[in-house]
């Protein structure tokens, strides 16, 4: 099982990498072989069913042919399509997948609720597809260095103003811990959460909605609003407060990517709260 996931993380990895000529075929990009043994490794393992496999192979060809159909009407189709069945991988309604508990009901501190993670071999699978067929990405190390900046100066203010409202109204308090499930929590939430959802939010839905409106400047701001809201109501199981705050994060992601058009500063950006919220402050909050 642990390969399967650590097949499918070195996946998503090997997006940001050159594609490779074997003999006289056409360049293959690294990450397809990778994803193939995951999803071979899952089927094996049990965390993957047949019917998981094919609805990620729909999504593949769904999202290839989004870009790549030719006729209008066709990837018109196909884009709608894969934020239908998007949604519903990441909202766990597609048969066919074994997600296992990786952390089950710990609390971090006497105060705090408890928490549980899963490894989502849906989620996963579903931004490593969306990053790699769809979403604006970068392309060289041009294209990083131009992202960095940004990304820090919206990350930062995104931080303070996120923690500290939640603060502000008792949903957490300061509790700097690193436990032992910290690496298991970071890297799954890296790999198989914050690259899922802003591939899905800001990388598909955010982008799509740019384009759309890009000959209308003073629509410019519809795209942001638009995605941050999507995403709080995504979370509106967690409640008011909850998705107040998801709101507040959602749009600082929504910004930096209205500003650089590149998945990887929103990724970084939630990442960079998700971590600073979990080894900072309660997690996930303090129970009352």
């Amino acid at each position: 099982m642990l390969i399967s996931f650590a097949l499918l993380g070195l996946a998503i990895f090997a997006v940001w990498l050159p594609a490779v000529r074997v003999n006289s075929w056409r360049p293959v990009p690294p990450w397809v072989p990778l994803f193939a043994a995951a999803v071979v490794g899952g089927l094996f393992a049990g965390v993957l069913l047949w019917a998981g496999a094919l609805s990620l192979m729909v999504l593949a060809a769904l999202a290839w042919s989004s870009r790549h159909a030719g006729s209008k009407w066709m990837r018109l189709f196909a884009t709608l399509a894969v934020i239908a069945l998007s949604l519903a991988l990441m909202l766990h309604v597609v048969p066919g997948f074994r997600n296992p508990v990786v952390i089950d009901a710990v609390r971090f501190a006497a105060d705090s609720a408890p928490f549980t993670q899963y490894a989502n071999f849906d989620k996963g699978a579903l931004g490593l597809l969306l990053v790699a067929l769809m979403a604006p990405h970068v392309g060289s190390l041009g294209d990083l260095r131009r992202i960095v900046r940004p990304s820090l100066l919206v990350a930062l203010p995104t931080v303070i103003v996120v923690l500290g409202a939640a603060v502000a109204i008792g949903y957490v308090r300061w509790d700097l811990k690193w436990p032992p499930q910290a690496w298991t929590f970071l890297a799954i939430n890296l790999l198989f959460t914050c690259v899922a959802e802003e591939a899905f939010f800001r990388g598909l839905v955010q982008e799509q909605l740019t384009r759309v409106l890009e000959r209308r400047p003073r629509l410019s701001a519809i795209p942001v609003v638009l995605s941050t809201l999507l995403f709080a109501l995504a979370h509106a199981g967690g409640g008011l407060a909850f998705v107040a705050l998801v709101a507040l994060a959602g749009f600082g992601y929504s910004l930096v990517y209205a500003i650089t058009r590149r998945v990887e500063a929103a990724i970084l950006v939630q990442f960079a709260l998700n971590t600073v919220h979990f080894v900072g402050f309660s997690y996930p909050y303090v129970a009352t």
